[in-house]
C-alpha cells in the first residue's frame, strides 16, 4: 500500500516541509527519493529521545525547568511558521527530548507529515489528499481543526496545541480527557472541543484527588504548593493559548514564549483573565435562552434550602424558629431574584458562574444584623460553586456559613451540622483529607446525639467519613463504619435505597483494596440486582459505575474472562443509552427489528437516518452506525454472504481509520473482524498479514499486559499454531507469543492455555501440550448463566484436543463455511 497516491502525497509533503527547515529543535532531513518500484523514502535524523512529558516526569523536573524546555519548543514552532509550515499535530509523542553530550536536554519536534504550507502548496497532490479529512489528535486539536476545512487553518491552530501541551506539562493531564472524548462520539467530541471551556490548570489540579500527590512529586513540590505555583500567571497564559476564539490567542509562538519568560523573570505577563463582559457576550452569542430558566433553578435551590432548614427545626422551637425562617426565606428569595439574577443572561455554566460571582461581590456587609440570612445565602453559593468544581470560590462561603451558624446556633444544631458536612465534603473534594476527617467526625458525633443512630443524615455521615478513611488508606477504620451503615440502612431505608448503594460501593472498594475479592464481588452483584428490581433491567449511571468497578476487581483478581464479560455488558449499557437518543436512530421500531433479527431492514433504517448526505465521505458518522455496520457484516458472514460482509467490514474500517486513526482500539477491533472473515473464507495469507499488523500496533500503543494487546497476541499465537496452511505455521513463535500472554494473565485464562497447548503440539513438544491442555480443562468455568449445551461442547472440544496430543497429533483450526442451500447450488 505504500505506492498509493495518498501515501505518496504524504511523503512528498513531509520531506519537502522538513527540507525547508533548519533548526536545532526540529528533526532534520538528510536525503529523500524514490525506489525503483516507485515507493517514496526519506532519510531523517535519528532522535534517540522520549516524549517530553515522560522525560519531565522521569527526571522530576520542577515547574521552572519544564517551562524552560517548553520555551525551546515554542521557538522551534516559530521557525516552522516562518517557513510557512503548520504542524497541526503537536503533542508529547511528536516532541521528543534527547540529550546533548553534556547531558543537557534538547527537545526535538518530529512528524510534519500532516503539515500545511501557508505560503504555497507543498505539492499539487496535497490539496486532493488532505482536504476535508479529520487530521490530528482530538485532545490536542484546536476548535477550528474539528471543522475539517483545510482552507481555514492557520498558525494559531498550533498555538492552541502548544497550550494543551503546556497544560499537560503543568498538571499531568490534558484539558479534555482522551477517554471522555472517545466515549462522547464523533459529533459530541467536536462540540466539546469547540464549545466547552476547560478548567484552569490550578482548578484541574485541585480536582485530581490522590493522583495529585504523584504529580506534585514529579515536580519536586508539595501538592498544595503546586496549585499555588500554577495559580495566577500560568493559569492565564495557558487559558489565553486555549481560547476558542483564535483572535484572542497569542498571535505567534514567540509571543507565548515571551510571556512565559516574563513569568520566569517576575515581570507582568500579557495574558489576563477574560472580563465578565466578554464571557457574558460570548455566552449570549452561543445561547439565546432567556433568564427564566436560571431563575427557576436558583429559586428552587433557595426554596429547597429554606424548606430543609425548616424541617430540621425541633418541635419545641417550632413557632419562634418558623418565624425566623420565614424572614430568612424572604430575604434569601429577594437576594436571588433582585441581586443574583439582575445581570439578565441565559442558562448554562458560564452565565451561572457570572451570576454567582456578581451576587457574591454584593454580600459584604449587606446583611449586617442578619447573620443567619447571610449564612443561608453563603451556603447556597458555596454548594453551587462546589458543584461547578470552583472549589476556591466555594471555600470562603462554606467556611463563613459554618462559622456563623456555629456562633449563632451552637455546634449540634441541625443547620450547623449541615454546614459542617458541606464544608467537609469540599475539603474531601480538594484532597484535604485530614481536615475533612476532623469535620466528618464532629458531624457524625453531633448527628448521632441530635438525630439518632438510624437517621438518614447520620448514615450519610458514616459513609462520608468512611470514604475519607478509604482515601487515606485507613481501610480498617472505614470497614466497620460501612458495615454498620449498610446494616442499619437495609433495615431502616429498604434494600434498594440509593444510600445503601453508596455504602455498598465503598465497602466493596475497601474489600478489594484489602484483597478480600470474594467479599467484594457479591456486593457489586447485589447492587446490579437492585438496579434490575427498581428499573426492570440493568441500566443507568449506577449500573455503569458498578460494571467499571467489577472490571477493576476481576483484573486485580486475575479473572480475565469475567472482566471480558463485564466489558461486553458495559458496552451494551452504553449502546442502550445511544440507541435511546433520537439523534442516533430515527424510529423507535429499530431496536425491536434488531433484536428480532431483521437486520437487513434495520440497518437500512439506521443508514437512511444517519448517512445524510454522502455515505462515501462518512467523516461525520457517529460511532453507533459503525457498530451497526459491524453487526450486519457479521450476520452476512454467518449466512455465507461473504462479499456483502467484506464490503461492509472494509467500509467500516476505512471510516474508523479516517476518524479515529490506525492506533485506536476500535480500528484494531475492526481489523480483527476482517481477519475473522478472511479466515472463514480460507484466505490465510491475508489473515496472517492482518493479525501481525494488529499485534505490532497494539505493542506500540499499549502497555504490556493491556487486555486488548493480549487478545491480539494470543490470536497471532493461535494462528501460528493451528493454521491449515503449513507454510504459515510457526510452532516456536506460537509458543513464544502464547507463553508471554499466559504469563501476563498469571496462567489462569483457560482460552490462553488452550492456545499454548496447541502451540507446543505444533512445535512437537506433546508432553507440554498434554500438560497445558489438561490445565485448561481444569480451569473451564461453570457459569450458570451460560447455556449448558455450550459449556458441554466446549469441554468436549478441549478433551478431543487432549486426545489428539496424547496420540502425537497437532490440532488444526478449520474454516467453517456454511453449507449452500439447494437454491444456491442451482
Amino acid at each position: 500500500g505504500m505506492d498509493t497516491k495518498q501515501v505518496i502525497a504524504r511523503f512528498e509533503a513531509e520531506r519537502q516541509a522538513l527540507a525547508l527547515m533548519d533548526h536545532p529543535n526540529i528533526a532534520r532531513v538528510f536525503d529523500a527519493g524514490a525506489t525503483d518500484t516507485g515507493r517514496p523514502y526519506f532519510v531523517m535524523e535519528l532522535v534517540k529521545g522520549i516524549p517530553i512529558t515522560e522525560y519531565c516526569d522521569e527526571n522530576n523536573l520542577d515547574t521552572q525547568q519544564r517551562l524552560e524546555l517548553f520555551i525551546d519548543v515554542c521557538k522551534a514552532v516559530q521557525h516552522a511558521h516562518q517557513k510557512g509550515i503548520i504542524h497541526r499535530d503537536i503533542k508529547p509523542t511528536n516532541v521528543l527530548v534527547t540529550l546533548r553530550d553534556d547531558e543537557s536536554p534538547v527537545p526535538k519536534i518530529i512528524d510534519f507529515g500532516i503539515a500545511k504550507a501557508t505560503q504555497r502548496p507543498l505539492t499539487e497532490k496535497t490539496l486532493f489528499t488532505e482536504f476535508k479529512q479529520f487530521v490530528g489528535t482530538p485532545q490536542y486539536m484546536s476548535p477550528e481543526q474539528t471543522r475539517m476545512n483545510e482552507l481555514d487553518i492557520d498558525t494559531r491552530s498550533d498555538i492552541y496545541s502548544l497550550g494543551v501541551l503546556l497544560y499537560e506539562l503543568l498538571t499531568g493531564a490534558t484539558p479534555f480527557d482522551a477517554q471522555t472524548l472517545r466515549e462522547a462520539g464523533y459529533s459530541e467530541m467536536q462540540r466539546i472541543i469547540r464549545e466547552d471551556d476547560p478548567a484552569k490548570p490550578s482548578t484541574k489540579l485541585s480536582t485530581l484527588g490522590e493522583s495529585l500527590t504523584d504529580i506534585a512529586k514529579h515536580r519536586q513540590v508539595q501538592p498544595n504548593q503546586l496549585c499555588k505555583i500554577v495559580r495566577g500567571d500560568l493559569d492565564w497564559v495557558v487559558m489565553k493559548a486555549l481560547e476558542k476564539d483564535r483572535s484572542r490567542r497569542y498571535e505567534t509562538a514567540n509571543e507565548l514564549a515571551r510571556d512565559i519568560q516574563r513569568h520566569l523573570g517576575d515581570e507582568p505577563v500579557v495574558a489576563s483573565p477574560p472580563s465578565t463582559v466578554y464571557r457574558l457576550s460570548k455566552f449570549i452569542r452561543r445561547n439565546r435562552v432567556l433568564v427564566a430558566s436560571i431563575t427557576v433553578v436558583v429559586v428552587v435551590l433557595a426554596i429547597g434550602i429554606v424548606v430543609s432548614t425548616i424541617f430540621a427545626i425541633g418541635q419545641a422551637r417550632a413557632r419562634a424558629d418558623a418565624e425566623r425562617q420565614a424572614k430568612i426565606a424572604q430575604a434569601v428569595a429577594g437576594f436571588f431574584n433582585n441581586d443574583l439574577l439582575a445581570w439578565g443572561g441565559g442558562i448554562g455554566d458560564d452565565p451561572l458562574r457570572i451570576a454567582l460571582d456578581a451576587g457574591a461581590s454584593k454580600l459584604e456587609d449587606r446583611f449586617e444584623g442578619e447573620p443567619l440570612v447571610e449564612a443561608s445565602i453563603r451556603e447556597a453559593l458555596g454548594k453551587t460553586y462546589r458543584r461547578l468544581n470552583e472549589y476556591e470560590k466555594a471555600e470562603p462561603h462554606l467556611e463563613r456559613a459554618y462559622q456563623i451558624r456555629r456562633e449563632q446556633l451552637g455546634e449540634v444544631d441541625p443547620s450547623t451540622l449541615a454546614s459542617m458536612n458541606n464544608l467537609a465534603l469540599l475539603y474531601k473534594n480538594q484532597g484535604r483529607y485530614d481536615e475533612a476527617e476532623a469535620l466528618y467526625v464532629k458531624t457524625l458525633n453531633g448527628r448521632r446525639r441530635t438525630l439518632g443512630e438510624e437517621h438518614p443524615d447520620t448514615l450519610e455521615s458514616m459513609c462520608h467519613l468512611a470514604a475519607v478513611y478509604y482515601h487515606q488508606g485507613q481501610y480498617d477504620k472505614a470497614k466497620p463504619l460501612l458495615v454498620k451503615a449498610l446494616e442499619i440502612g437495609r433495615r431502616v431505608l429498604g434494600e434498594d435505597d440509593l444510600q445503601n448503594q453508596i455504602s455498598m460501593g465503598w465497602l466493596a472498594k475497601v474489600y478489594r483494596e484489602q484483597g478480600h475479592n470474594e467479599q467484594a464481588e457479591p456486593l457489586y452483584v447485589e447492587m446490579l440486582e437492585s438496579r434490575r428490581r427498581l428499573l426492570g433491567e440493568e441500566k443507568g449511571w449506577v449500573a455503569k459505575i458498578v460494571r467499571k468497578e467489577l472490571i477493576k476487581l476481576y483484573e486485580t483478581w486475575g479473572k480475565p474472562q469475567q472482566a471480558k464479560k463485564c466489558r461486553a455488558k458495559l458496552h451494551d449499557l452504553s449502546m442502550q443509552e445511544q440507541l435511546s437518543r433520537p439523534t442516533y436512530v430515527g424510529s423507535v421500531t429499530e431496536p425491536v427489528l434488531f433484536h428480532f433479527g431483521d437486520l437487513d431492514k434495520w440497518i437500512q433504517l439506521v443508514w437512511a437516518w444517519e448517512s445524510r448526505p454522502k455515505r462515501e465521505e462518512a467523516t461525520e458518522e457517529p460511532p453507533p452506525v459503525v457498530n451497526y455496520m459491524g453487526r450486519l457484516a457479521g450476520w452476512y458472514s454467518g449466512q455465507g454472504r461473504y462479499d456483502e460482509a467484506e464490503s461492509l467490514y472494509l467500509e467500516r474500517l476505512e471510516i474508523l481509520r479516517r476518524v479515529l486513526g490506525e492506533e485506536h482500539s476500535d480500528t484494531l477491533e475492526s481489523i480483527g473482524d476482517l481477519a475473522g472473515l478472511y479466515f472463514e473464507q480460507g484466505r490465510f495469507d491475508e489473515v496472517k498479514s492482518l493479525v501481525v499488523k494488529m499485534v505490532e500496533v497494539s505493542q506500540r500503543v499499549w502497555d504490556e499486559g493491556h487486555p486488548d494487546m493480549l487478545e491480539f497476541m494470543i490470536g497471532l499465537a493461535r494462528f501460528q499454531a493451528t493454521c491449515p496452511v503449513a507454510e504459515l505455521r510457526d510452532g516456536a513463535k506460537a509458543v513464544e507469543n502464547a507463553t508471554k500472554a499466559c504469563e501476563l494473565t498469571n496462567w489462569k485464562d483457560w482460552e490462553y492455555l488452550d492456545t499454548l497447548a496447541a502451540a507446543y503440539a505444533e512445535a512437537g513438544d506433546f508432553d507440554s501440550a498434554i500438560k497445558w491442555q489438561q490445565k485448561a480443562i481444569d480451569l473451564l468455568p461453570e457459569d450458570e448463566e451460560e447455556p449448558s449445551e455450550r459449556r458441554a461442547k466446549r469441554r468436549a472440544d478441549f478433551e478431543e484436543r487432549l486426545k489428539l496430543y496424547q496420540s502425537g497429533k497437532p490440532y488444526r483450526e478449520k474454516a467453517h463455511k456454511p453449507e449452500k442451500t439447494e437454491a444456491e447450488k442451482d
